[in-house]
C-alpha cells in the first residue's frame, strides 16, 4: 500500500503541529483477537463513511444470496476492520481481491478464537453454521422402514339386481342387471318348478347356464317346460378368499311356458299300407302335404302310437325327404300283433314339429319256424410251402347267407376251429366268397402247424358254419 512521505512530523505530546491532514492509513493496524493495540485513528468523515459502511454490509450479509446463515458479531467486526483500512485504498470493497479470505485464524474481530480451533471462515465459502447442513440422501434417518401392510378387499355386501322373463315364440328370455363386483366369476342363471329358486340348486331347480362374461345379462331358455309356471333368478357369484360367494341377486320371476306343439294332427293326412313280406312287416305311405326334414316310423304293441314315443312305442326307422315312401322292418318279432304310424316332421327353433301323421294300422306277424341248421360242408384244402411261405387253398362255398372265411391255425391244438378254441387264433377272415387262397408268411423253421379254413353264414338270424376244411399239418423246412 502507497504511503505518503512524513514532513517533519513529531510525536504526540510534544506541542508540535501537524501537517494539515493526518491520514488514517498511517494509523491502521489488523486487530489481533484478545491483544491490545494502537487506537485506530479517524477523520470525522472517514468515520462517518465507515459507519454506513459497517451498516450496509452488516444488511447485506443478512439476505446473502445464497442464503447462508451468518454470526452478525462477528461478521460485523469483520467487515468494520476490512472498511476501516480500506476506506482510502485504490480498490472499492466489492472488488477487493481477497475480499472472502482476507483475514487469518485468530485475527477476526469481535470472534475470540481459541488455540487450535477453527474459525467459520476457515472451512472454505460454502461452510455454514452447524444444523444449517440440509441431510443428504444416502445419510441414514431416525424412522425404521415402514411396512405396508396388504389390502384386504372387504367382503361384498349382497346386491339387488332387475329381472325380466318373456317369451320369445317357445322360449324364454332372461335379461338381468349388471353386477360388477371385485372377483367377479360368472352369473348363474336359476330356473325352477316352484317358486323357491335358490343358489346352490335345491329342489325343483336346474341350472340353465353360467355366464363368464360380466356385460352378457341376456339368456335364452329352449328347455323350459312346456305349457307350465316357470321360476327364474339370476346370481352373480364372486371369489372372495379362495371361496365362491354370492355378490348379487335377482328378485324371483315366473312365467307360463307356451304349451308344445301337437303330435297328433287330423289322422289320414298321410295315407298307410302295410303287408308281411317274407316274413316281417313292410310298411308304405303317401307323401307329406307340407314342408317336412323326416319321416319317423313307429311300431307300438298296442293302438295309441304316438311320437315322441311313448310307452310300448319305439320309433323303428327314419326316412329323409329324398328316402323314399317304403319301410322294412327287419326286426319285427314273430307271431305278433304289430301297430304302426308314420309321422312328417319339420325342424324348428324349439325342436320338430309334427306336420302330418297317418293314422295306426296293425298287422299280425307270422310265427318264426327256424330251418334246420344244415350240416357243415366238407370243403376241399391244400397246405404247401413255398418261397412265399405256407400257402393255403380251399374250395369255395359261398351260398346263400354268406359272411366270411375264416383262417385258423394252432401249434397246440391239433382241431382248430372257429370261435377261437383253446390254442388256437384267427390269422384271417376274407368276405369275398371267390378268393380261396392265403399265404401264411409269419412262421419260422422248426415249427408244426395245424391249419383250418371255415366258411361262415347267417341262417335265420344266426352265425352258422356253411362248410369247413379237415386239419392240415405242416412242419416249416
Amino acid at each position: 500500500m502507497d504511503r505518503y512521505p512524513e514532513h517533519d512530523r513529531h510525536p504526540r505530546g510534544h506541542g508540535e503541529p501537524l501537517d494539515d491532514i493526518e491520514l488514517l492509513e498511517d494509523h491502521t493496524r489488523k486487530i489481533t483477537g484478545g491483544r491490545s493495540g494502537r487506537r485506530l485513528g479517524v477523520s470525522m468523515p472517514g468515520a462517518i463513511a465507515g459507519a454506513f459502511l459497517v451498516t450496509a454490509l452488516a444488511f447485506g450479509a443478512a439476505v446473502r444470496p445464497d442464503g447462508a446463515a451468518t454470526n452478525p458479531a462477528s461478521s460485523s467486526a469483520d467487515e468494520a476492520a476490512s472498511a476501516a483500512s480500506d476506506t482510502n485504498s485504490n480498490s472499492t470493497i466489492f472488488g477487493h481481491a481477497g475480499f472472502d479470505n482476507w483475514a487469518t485464524d485468530g485475527d477476526r474481530a469481535g470472534v475470540d478464537a481459541k488455540p487450535g480451533s477453527e474459525s467459520i471462515d476457515s472451512k472454505g465459502p460454502d461452510a455454514s453454521e452447524p444444523g444449517d447442513e440440509e441431510p443428504t440422501t444416502d445419510e441414514p434417518t431416525d424412522k425404521p422402514d415402514q411396512v405396508v401392510d396388504p389390502v384386504t378387499e372387504p367382503k361384498p355386501e349382497l346386491e339387488t339386481i332387475g329381472l325380466t322373463v318373456s317369451l320369445d315364440g317357445s322360449k324364454v328370455v332372461i335379461d338381468w342387471g349388471a353386477c360388477d363386483p371385485v372377483g367377479f366369476r360368472y352369473y348363474k342363471v336359476i330356473r325352477s318348478t316352484n317358486d323357491a329358486a335358490t343358489w346352490p340348486l335345491g329342489s325343483g331347480d336346474s341350472l340353465v347356464g353360467a355366464v363368464e362374461d360380466m356385460g352378457k345379462t341376456v339368456l335364452y331358455d329352449a328347455k323350459a317346460p312346456a305349457g307350465t309356471k316357470v321360476y327364474y333368478k339370476v346370481v352373480a357369484v364372486v371369489e372372495y378368499e379362495g371361496k365362491l360367494i354370492p355378490a348379487c341377486v335377482s328378485p324371483l320371476r315366473g312365467i307360463v311356458t307356451k304349451p308344445a306343439p301337437t303330435d297328433t294332427p287330423d289322422a289320414g293326412t298321410l295315407g298307410l299300407e302295410l303287408a308281411i313280406v317274407e316274413g316281417h312287416p313292410k310298411v308304405r305311405w303317401t307323401e307329406c302335404p307340407g314342408t317336412f326334414d323326416y319321416y319317423k316310423i313307429v311300431r307300438s304293441t298296442d293302438s295309441t302310437v304316438t311320437w315322441p314315443a311313448g310307452d310300448n312305442d319305439k320309433v323303428v326307422g327314419v326316412v329323409g325327404r329324398d328316402g323314399g315312401t317304403k319301410f322294412y322292418d327287419g326286426d319285427a318279432p314273430a307271431g305278433t300283433k304289430l301297430w304302426y304310424r308314420v309321422f312328417c316332421v319339420r325342424s324348428s327353433e324349439s325342436g320338430y314339429v309334427v306336420v302330418a301323421a297317418s293314422a295306426a294300422k296293425a298287422i299280425e306277424t307270422p310265427t318264426f319256424e327256424p330251418k334246420p341248421t344244415p350240416e357243415p360242408y366238407v370243403l376241399g384244402f391244400s397246405v404247401t410251402q413255398t418261397g412265399e411261405g405256407i400257402v393255403l387253398e380251399w374250395e369255395a362255398r359261398g351260398i346263400d347267407g354268406f359272411m366270411y372265411y375264416k383262417v385258423v391255425r394252432s401249434m397246440t391244438n391239433p382241431n382248430p376251429t372257429y370261435p377261437a378254441n383253446d390254442g388256437t387264433e384267427v390269422i384271417a377272415a376274407i368276405g369275398d366268397p371267390a378268393t380261396t387262397r392265403f399265404v401264411d408268411a409269419n412262421v419260422q423253421v422248426g415249427q408244426t402247424w395245424f391249419y383250418r379254413v371255415l366258411s361262415i353264414g347267417d341262417w335265420g338270424g344266426q352265425k352258422v358254419t356253411l362248410g369247413i376244411t379237415p386239419v392240415a399239418t405242416l412242419t416249416v423246412q
